[in-house]
C-alpha cells in the first residue's frame, strides 16, 4: 500500500497538470480568439453536441474568460482574467450565472514576483489579504 502511495505521489509531481488545454504561445501564434468544447453524451442517447466550455483569449494568447456549462446549457462556472504588460495574471473574477461578481482575487507583482494577493467579496470589499516576503541568495 505504501509503495502505491509513493508511486502516485511521484506521478503527481512529475506529470504537469494544466487547467487550460491550450499553450499561450500556440494560441498567440495561431491567432486564436476563442475555443469551444463540445461534449457528446452518446451513452445517454443525446446525439446533438452540448457546449461544455468556452474559453476566450486576448491577442497575446492570455486566457481572459472561461465559461463552463451543464447539460441544460446553464452556466456552472464563469471566470474572468486580467494580465499586466509582462503577461502576469493580475486578476481573477468569479462571476455568477447572471454576470455579477461573486469574488475577485488580485495579485500584485514586483520584479516579476508576487508580493501581495488581495481577496474581494461580491460587493468588491477587501475581505482578506496575503503578503509574500522573499529571501535572496547573496551574490
Amino acid at each position: 500500500m505504501r509503495l502505491h502511495i509513493r508511486i502516485l505521489f511521484v506521478l503527481l509531481i512529475l506529470i504537469p497538470v494544466s487547467g487550460h488545454a491550450q499553450n499561450k504561445e500556440v494560441v498567440r501564434k495561431n491567432k486564436v480568439e476563442s475555443q469551444t468544447v463540445y461534449e457528446y453524451f452518446i451513452e445517454e442517447g443525446i446525439s446533438e453536441p452540448i457546449v461544455e466550455k468556452i474559453e476566450k483569449y486576448d491577442a497575446q494568447g492570455n486566457l481572459v474568460e472561461v465559461k463552463e456549462f451543464n447539460k441544460e446549457g446553464d452556466i456552472k462556472d464563469w471566470k474572468l482574467y486580467k494580465y499586466d504588460a509582462s503577461g502576469n495574471n493580475t486578476e481573477e473574477t468569479q462571476m455568477d450565472m447572471r454576470g455579477n461578481q461573486e469574488e475577485r482575487t488580485v495579485w500584485v507583482y514586483k520584479n516579476g514576483l508576487v508580493v501581495e494577493k488581495k481577496y474581494y467579496d461580491h460587493k468588491d470589499r477587501l475581505v482578506k489579504r496575503k503578503e509574500y516576503k522573499y529571501t535572496y541568495f547573496e551574490e
